[in-house]
Parts: structure tokens; C-alpha cells; sequence
């Protein structure tokens, strides 16, 4: 049985090949691969093979017999590079929900198939545009990949995986974020990828490929080489920060014979670690939940810390949970305290995007294991509140962990005065998997995005000052207590794509509508015209 002649858009010898059921099993099996090794994984990355992933899901869509075989094969693939990617989500629920590894698995796999979806709608896109020209097909498939990320960044709530967030481990390729943000600069990436590899005759449609992979590589370097890596700030608008990692294991942080000890840690670290610059008064940082007790009601430790900061004369971030009420009233917030350099607190944020089973668990999902996972706190309440920590010189927009793959929180943290971006985290859930490389390098586009230099303390690693081209300047290891000096500079001015932000959401849906609907529309305005009716 051979396939029907597709379009201009794809020859009918690729079309048979990508469309028989060994072709597409081989398709989309290439697409997962180059999805895995776009990102940091297990073996070894190269992210611009990410780039073949959209490609993939566009060959198997405009190649499927049908509408239905189009959305099934393009969520399949997506879903086994959604699985080989990330398949450390199964981690804390074995490790800390006490789940056996045959049932937590399928917690991953689950998460993975919902993400697929985007894969699968791609697909199907591809399938509608099929009867198209090559050059229709790759703008609507540019255009309606950005929908896709950005509409299931808002709806799916966890946008782990976006093109650009493999990229950013090349500078070079993601500086457009700074004009049109981090997926917008992965979608054209992406159409950049098909006009040029697309299969057909079209010198046009490939020379415009090519001068769009041009215009964003060279626009990348520009800006690399405007603005030169500097490891070591200097200057009034210039600081200090010294970075402090506990390595404390998630299994015994929360128990309450253990508070002592982590305060303890912690003291000792930041001492020496000013003991090695003495003279220096940096902003210290310890990570997320670095002191796991009411902060308020510990006056003994609580006392030790503000101490540190006194005798050091300068402010010290923690992160530590907040309580507020008392009985069925009492509300637990993630939060990031602001001790001052005279010891007192200077002020406190409060996460707002909180993780579904790490801080809380949907009602209809209340079951035992999953409870597990909140270890001594229980269910985390959202914070409202993103203005700026103040202490001097310094406006921190602070972001709590996976808050920092949000581009519209960091939006809002800059909108709001931030003049540097703070990320305090805790990736110890996921042990020496790919998933804390992964979080930085997503980190890392909202620096590039908002133009903001970014600290970022982790209790197991990955800490590291990012400059405002997302580079990473400072970083420490993985898995050990120790101590990491950095330097970054506070900045006022507000890069293009904060000023665009809210229209481009708009403008990409219009311009994916338009370019899947539009011979639809135009076919209607045709039979409705005066004249088209007196020829009938």
C-alpha cells in the first residue's frame, strides 16, 4: 500500500519512509534522542541536537496517515524524551515517599505522558499544514511551537524542558532572549532548524533558514563580545556574596534532633568562609530551608544567626519556613529571610509557585505516600507578595527554587525594583541525576531574559553567579559543605523583552491561528464575495 501524494511540502519518497510504521518508530526515536541529548544527561549533551526534536514531531505529523496517527506518534515520541529526560522525578518518591521503585516509575512516566501532549498537538499541526508549501509549514510550525511552550508553561505548571532551556548551555544561542524571551528565541530556533533540513527542493525557503540561524548565532556573539565574562565585578555598583552549602540530607534535615546541629553547620562554614577574606562584608547566602524550624520561636538559634550577621556587619539570606495562625488557622509558608547587617530582620518572601506532592498535595490526591514527600512541615501555603528584599544598595527579587523557570516571575521581580535576581534552591531531592544541571541552565534565562546578573545558592549544589548573558562566571561542586565567593553587580536598566513580555503571547496565538486557519478563512471570504456568488 503506498501513501498518497502528500504536498509541496514533503516529497512523496520521504513521505512513504517517515510514514510506514518502521519509519516512524525509527523518526521518533531519533526525535527522543536528540531531545535527551540536548539537555545535560547522564552521557554527554550537545544541545543543538534539541533542535531536531520539533523536527522530528513535524516529519512524523506531515508523514501520519491521519489525524489520529499524527497526534498518536508525535506524543509518543515526545513522551519517551519526556521519560529519558526526566526520569529523576521518580527519585523523591522512592527516596522520600518511601514508594517502591515498581510503583514509583510510573509516577515519572505519568508526569512525562501529560507533557507529551505538546509533542503530539505539534504533530498534529504538522498534519494540517502538510498540504501547504514548505515555507507555510515551517512559519506555522514556528509559530505554533512558542504557543505550545508558553501555553503549557501556564497550564502544565512545570516548563522543565523548553528548547532554549538546552541551548543556554551555549550562550552564544540564546541571547535573542533578551529582545523576544527564552521560548520564542527556542521556537525560532526551531523554524530556523526546518526551513534549512526540510526535505524538498526550496533554495528560498533554506536561504532564509540560514540567514535566520545567522541573524540569532551573530546577534549571540554581539552581544557575548559587547559584554565580556567577568568573574570578579568591580565598582560602586558592584557586590560581594559568599555562598554556603550545607549538604544537608533530606531524609534527616526536618527531624528536630537535628536543628541544632544544621544551625551549627552552617555557622561554622560562613565563619570560615569570612575568615579566609577577612575585610570582606559580602551579602551571605544560605539555600532554600537551610534553618528547618520556625525561625521566630527558635530564639536560641535564631539568636546564633542574627549574631553572625551583626559581627560580620553584613545581611545574611536564609531560607526557613514561616508560620502564621495558630490551630486550623495555622499557614506555613516557604520563605527567604532578610537578616540585616545589624542583625535584625530587614524583611521576607514568601514562594509563591509552590511544587505539587514537595509542598503540597491536591485534595483529591491525599494519600499517605504522597503526604510523605512534605516530610515535618505538611502543606505549604503560596506567598502574594513579590516585591524586593531591601537591605542598602540592594533590591533582591528573590525566586525559591523551581521558581526561577517562570520567565513571568522574574518579569514581575524586576518590574517590581529588583536590581539582582536571588535563587535560593534545594535539588538534594534529586541526587546525582542530570536534573540540577538541568535547573540551573533553565535558571540561567532569566538572567539573559531580564538582563539581571542572578545568585543562585543550592544546599547540595549546583550555587553559581550568572552573568546577564546567562553565563555561568562562578560555580561550585555537588554533594560536599563548603563555602564559594563570587561577585556580581546591581543593575537598573530593563532589557526589550521586559518591555514586550505581555504583547508576545498575544501576538504568537494570532499568528498561529492565522497560519493554521487561515485557507479555511480565505476559502469562506471567497465563496461570500458578490462576485464569486454571480458566478454561481
Amino acid at each position: 500500500m503506498s501513501l498518497q501524494p502528500l504536498s509541496p511540502s514533503l516529497p512523496p519518497a520521504v513521505a512513504a519512509l517517515c510514514g510506514s510504521a518502521r519509519g516512524a518508530l525509527l523518526t521518533g526515536a531519533a526525535g527522543a534522542l536528540a531531545l535527551w541529548a540536548g539537555f545535560a544527561n547522564d552521557a554527554v549533551s550537545l544541545p543543538p541536537l534539541v533542535l531536531f526534536y520539533p523536527f522530528c514531531l513535524a516529519l512524523l505529523g506531515a508523514a501520519a496517515p491521519s489525524r489520529g496517527a499524527a497526534l498518536r506518534r508525535g506524543w509518543l515520541c515526545a513522551w519517551a524524551a519526556h521519560a529519558a529526560a526526566l526520569y529523576w522525578l521518580a527519585l523523591p518518591v522512592h527516596n522520600i515517599g518511601g514508594l517502591p521503585w515498581a510503583l514509583a516509575a510510573p509516577c515519572a512516566l505519568f508526569v512525562s505522558a501529560c507533557l507529551a501532549a505538546a509533542g503530539g498537538l505539534l504533530s498534529l499541526a504538522a498534519f494540517h499544514l502538510r498540504d501547504r508549501s514548505a515555507p507555510a509549514l515551517v512559519a506555522g510550525l514556528t509559530a505554533t511551537w512558542y504557543v505550545l511552550e508558553w501555553s503549557f508553561a501556564v497550564v502544565a505548571g512545570f516548563p522543565w524542558l523548553p528548547l532554549a532551556g538546552a541551548l543556554t548551555a551555549w550562550p552564544a544561542l540564546t541571547q535573542a532572549a533578551d529582545s523576544v524571551g527564552a521560548y520564542m528565541t527556542g521556537a525560532l530556533w526551531a523554524g530556523a532548524t526546518l526551513a534549512l533540513f526540510w526535505p524538498g527542493k526550496g533554495p528560498r525557503r533554506r536561504c532564509a533558514g540560514l540567514a535566520l540561524a545567522a541573524l540569532l548565532f551573530g546577534y549571540g556573539e554581539l552581544r557575548l563580545r559587547e559584554s565580556p565574562a567577568d568573574a570578579a565585578p568591580q565598582g560602586p555598583d558592584s557586590l560581594s556574596v559568599l555562598f554556603v552549602e550545607g549538604n544537608i540530607d533530606q531524609n534527616v534535615k526536618w527531624t528536630t534532633a537535628f536543628q541544632r546541629r544544621t544551625t551549627e553547620i552552617y555557622l561554622s562554614l560562613t565563619r570560615a568562609g569570612l575568615d579566609e577574606r577577612p575585610g570582606e562584608t559580602p551579602l551571605i547566602i544560605w539555600p532554600e530551608t537551610a534553618l528547618p524550624y520556625d525561625f521566630a520561636r527558635f530564639s536560641m538559634y535564631a539568636g546564633a544567626v542574627r549574631g553572625l550577621a551583626a559581627a560580620a556587619r553584613t545581611p545574611l539570606l536564609t531560607g526557613a519556613p514561616g508560620f502564621e495562625g495558630e490551630g486550623e488557622h495555622r499557614r506555613v509558608y516557604n520563605r527567604a529571610l532578610l537578616i540585616g547587617p545589624d542583625g535584625e530582620q530587614a524583611g521576607s518572601y514568601d514562594k509563591e509557585h509552590l511544587v505539587p506532592f514537595g509542598e503540597y498535595v491536591p485534595s483529591w490526591l491525599d494519600w499517605d505516600f504522597l503526604a510523605a514527600l512534605l516530610q515535618e512541615i505538611g502543606t505549604y501555603s503560596p506567598g502574594a507578595d513579590p516585591r524586593p528584599l531591601r537591605s542598602g544598595r540592594l533590591a533582591l527579587g528573590m525566586l525559591i527554587c523551581y521558581e526561577a523557570v517562570f520567565p513571568w516571575l522574574a518579569q514581575e521581580r524586576v518590574a517590581q525594583g529588583a536590581n539582582i535576581l536571588v535563587d535560593i534552591s534545594n535539588d538534594g531531592w534529586f541526587g546525582a541525576t542530570p536534573a540540577p544541571r538541568q535547573h540551573l541552565y533553565l535558571t540561567a534565562l532569566r538572567a539573559v531574559e531580564q538582563r539581571r546578573w542572578i545568585l543562585r545558592g543550592a544546599n547540595t549544589g549546583i550555587s553559581a553567579v550568572i552573568d546577564p548573558c546567562g553565563r555561568i562566571v562562578v560555580s561550585g561542586g555537588q554533594f560536599r559543605r563548603q563555602w564559594i565567593w563570587g561577585r556580581a553587580r546591581l543593575m537598573e536598566e530593563r532589557s526589550l523583552y521586559h518591555r514586550l513580555a505581555p504583547f508576545l503571547p498575544p501576538c504568537g496565538l494570532l499568528l498561529c491561528m492565522a497560519t493554521l486557519f487561515w485557507p479555511a478563512v480565505r476559502a469562506t471570504i471567497n465563496k461570500n464575495r458578490p462576485d464569486h456568488a454571480a458566478t454561481e
